[in-house]
């Protein structure tokens, strides 16, 4: 016997299927679930599976969750276009609001940058949210039953699925005169509503008309002798069936995709029928109407037109009339009249098609009925790290990845995008410093301002400019920003995202300068065409690709990635075409400053936007900067979370202090930090000196201990002043956990973190020829002392257990970092 389960899986159920009467009782019942467009059920698609909101470079943006693609478990996931699907979304939501025609859409961008997929998931959601019962989508088709025979019927359905509001008519000839049925219908219902219950009707259920063929039924059915008695209303009911209608991709309901042009063009076939149908028709209609329509326009009616590189071989007008008709007047030739169409187009195409087409004389028309969305390639690092995570999934079963491969791969693929800053003119109240800083900022430190975890993305949110378009994006979505609990529910952090200074590539005194007015700036400064050039995606995974075959078969190494790249720079522009963007650099500006990254340095000029050599070095830096730090941490082995728990309770120690020694006001200020100690359970109203004193020794940086809590409880009070610092409302901040503390307090966090009591067991060099020989003569390395040997594991232990490593990887990983100087064991020990 069957399994229930596999039964259930092809459970189905005929939709509902009813007369003209009930269909037009429930539309007066509730008339706006019956008035459904194209542009509005794109929207709600699109909202109806939820949203996060993500911060980039100070820009905040909603994150539709279709863009993961949960329908295909992710194979197809659009990361870091939300600024671009905010523009798409954005000309859907006033298509539906606008009085003429639809305009179309073109997303204009270089090959690979994620335009189809765009497209594609917006079509699944759409035909997802069409099959949920919560929505009703309508149309009619006619039921001919036998004069002979009544339980014998013939059915015939329109590839328009037409909604029945188009059977009202908007002119009908009657005895007392001319009428307009459609428009009193309307009218009839708003009269029964309140004045602020009015229902604003969509343009096209105002004056949209039905096809010829439809129009030719309903006319014979008119003259048909036997129904001279019927009205235009009884012949409905005696012949039409409403019946509800779902959307398909695989069959082009509601949903057509098509590349070529050509296609657009509507064709009328024959109709098959049996013998017994045709005669059942005779009775009714003349069987010269037995035909349809087929092609991608009558396909899309109602719903979704995407064109797939549609311009590549455009030459004249001609091979876009059909579309140019779509969008100028919302109809479509056929038989010699017109038939109405509610369908969003939606047009993919690359930047040079695009450029051709608008160099054509013919082709304003249709660029004036089109809005251009620009897709470019990526340059948030952290979601190209998500693309590379998804396409080379099957690399991480069948190696030894090093946990930084992809990081660095994305590193350098968005700074071969990055464009250099050119500002003339700034904010009022921008510094000198700050100015300066702008346009001097390197490549690297573009990078990460484009990919920084945000010190406070709520904060961010609360203090964006009263102009900012996203206030009235959350509007629109009903979140209230001053709600921080709603907020830190939405948004959305990688949690491997580096901040500004852990990045390494900043002063202290440039980190100052760079707030979110700064990093928004430099967003705006080249948006939307930022990203044109530099490497795609595809190009990059086919240097993934050149580094698994250059490895040894087992492990996979940042520097064999490093090695393909030099290699692919030998080989020059002519294999690898995107190489000729270095020649675009506008010869009038600038070189780069020198400057030093870590312990690499580069000269005026090299690791330049566009000079890709130069920037493979950068690459290598960022990379001794990310192992040096990991390197450290794992040799000092201390417990990060531990180490924040320490910092907290000295922050907590310190206000403490601080309150006791105001005298005048110690009895108010006390008890507000006051504390049950979650280890002992104790109540706690003095600070533990002690403990204090040991932070302090780490931390205070020389400073005698009085003065060093003023200085951070100060700090401590600035922040929060200048709402810079958020703690979990109602909590101390010995327990506050979802907040951005160690953002703000990094300095500190990072000097606990980084520090190891000495081990007179052990040193530097000892440590240093230790992982050596357990490299290159493990025989010797097991005759080493026992806590040098100790240590060593230790140190593997730590990079595996917290970074990811394999035991083999994180060994050679050392061995390179020592090679390169890029760590010293002494250095760290001391």
């Amino acid at each position: 016997m069957t399994d229930p389960y596999l039964k259930s899986i092809l459970n189905y159920h005929r939709r509902n299927n009813m007369t003209f009467t009930e269909f037009i009782d429930r539309f007066l019942e509730e008339p706006q679930k019956h008035l459904y467009t194209s542009s509005t059920l794109i929207s709600e698609s699109i909202r109806h599976f939820g949203f996060e909101i993500v911060v980039r470079a100070g820009q905040p943006v909603i994150s539709y969750n279709i863009f993961k693609d949960f329908f295909s478990n992710g194979i197809n996931a659009v990361y870091g276009q939300d600024h671009c699907i905010k523009h798409i979304v954005e000309v859907i939501d006033s298509i539906g609001k606008e009085s003429g025609p639809n305009r179309g859409i073109v997303l204009v961008g270089p090959p690979a940058s994620g335009k189809t997929n765009i497209i594609d998931l917006i079509s699944l959601a759409l035909e997802q949210y069409t099959k949920e019962n919560s929505i009703k989508l309508y149309s009619f088709y006619y039921r001919f039953e036998d004069n002979e025979n009544p339980e014998k019927a013939v059915e015939i359905r329109s590839a328009f699925y037409h909604n029945p509001l188009l059977l009202f008519t908007n002119l009908l000839h009657q005895e007392d005169g001319v009428t307009k049925p459609r428009l009193a219908l309307f009218d009839y219902i708003n009269s029964k509503r309140k004045p602020k219950d009015q229902i604003i009707f969509p343009s096209y259920y105002q004056n949209a008309s039905l096809d010829k063929r439809n129009l030719d039924i309903i006319e014979s059915l008119i003259q048909n002798p036997n129904n001279q008695e019927y009205s235009l209303f009884d012949i409905f009911e005696k012949y039409v069936r409403i019946e509800e209608i779902e959307f398909s991709n695989a069959q082009g309901n509601g949903i057509a995709n098509i590349d070529d042009l050509t296609k657009l063009r509507v064709s009328i076939k024959p109709m098959a029928a049996r013998e017994d149908a045709i005669r059942i028709l005779n009775q009714h209609l003349p069987t010269k109407l037995l035909y349809q329509y087929q092609g991608a326009l009558v396909s899309a009616s109602r719903g979704l037109l995407h064109m797939h590189d549609a311009f590549t071989e455009v030459t004249q007008e001609t091979e876009y009339k059909p579309l140019l008709m779509l969008l100028g007047s919302g109809k479509i030739s056929l038989d010699s009249t017109q038939a109405s169409l509610d369908t969003t187009v939606i047009v993919t195409t690359n930047i040079e098609e695009m450029v051709q087409l608008e160099k054509q004389l013919t082709s304003s028309k249709l660029l004036d009925r089109i809005e251009k969305v620009a897709v470019n390639y990526l340059l948030d690092a952290n979601a190209e790290i998500e693309i590379l995570k998804r396409d080379m999934a099957n690399m991480q079963d069948k190696f030894e990845v090093d946990p930084n491969l992809l990081t660095i791969a994305s590193c350098f693929s968005v700074m071969t995008r990055l464009s250099p800053p050119n500002r003339k003119k700034f904010p009022a109240d921008w510094s000198d410093e700050k100015k300066i800083l702008y346009n001097n900022i390197t490549p690297e430190q573009k990078l990460f301002i484009y990919s920084c975890k945000s010190e406070d993305p709520a904060n961010t949110i609360k203090k964006l400019p009263h102009w900012h378009p996203f206030r009235n994006q959350a509007i629109k979505m009903k979140i209230d920003i001053h709600d921080t609990k709603v907020l830190h529910e939405l948004i959305r952090e990688y949690p491997d995202a580096f901040t500004l200074e852990q990045s390494g590539v900043f002063t202290t005194k440039e980190l100052g300068l760079v707030d979110d007015d700064f990093m928004r700036e430099l967003w705006n400064e080249h948006f939307p065409s930022e990203g044109e050039k530099g490497i795609s995606v595809r190009q990059l995974q086919n240097i993934m690709r050149n580094t698994i075959s250059s490895s040894d078969g087992r492990r996979i190494e940042v520097s064999t990635f490093i090695n393909q790249l030099h290699i692919l720079m030998a080989e020059g522009s002519t294999i690898h075409h995107w190489l000729n963007d270095e020649d675009k650099t506008p010869k009038t500006r600038k070189a780069i400053r020198g400057r030093t990254i870590g312990k690499t340095e580069l000269k005026e000029g090299q690791g330049d936007y566009y000079e890709y050599k130069g920037l493979i070095k950068v690459t290598k830096a960022i990379y001794s900067n990310i192992i040096r730090s990991e390197i450290i941490t794992a040799t000092v082995d201390r417990d990060p979370e531990k180490i924040e728990e320490d910092l907290r309770r000295y922050m907590q120690y310190s206000l403490l202090a601080q309150a006791l020694e105001n005298k005048a006001f110690a009895h108010i200020m006390v008890p507000r930090y006051t504390f049950v100690d979650p280890i002992s359970g104790h109540k706690i109203d003095e600070p533990d000196t002690n403990f204090m004193g040991s932070i302090e020794e780490i931390i205070a940086e020389n400073k005698p201990a009085e003065e060093y809590r003023r200085h951070i409880t100060q700090k401590f009070f600035e922040l929060s002043d200048q709402g810079k610092l958020s703690l979990e409302e109602g909590k101390h901040i010995i327990f506050s956990r979802r907040d951005n503390f160690l953002l703000n307090f990094e300095k500190e966090y990072n000097l606990l973190l980084s520090h190891r009591k000495s081990n007179k067991d052990v040193s530097g060099e000892s440590l240093k020829d230790a992982f050596f020989q357990k490299l290159n003569d493990p025989k010797s390395y097991l005759n080493l002392n026992v806590k040098v040997r100790e240590m060593v594991e230790n140190i593997l232990h730590n990079l595996s257990r917290r970074r990811g490593y394999t035991r083999g990887l994180a060994l050679r990983t050392v061995v390179h970092a020592l090679r390169e100087e890029t760590i010293n064991f002494a250095d760290i020990m001391n």
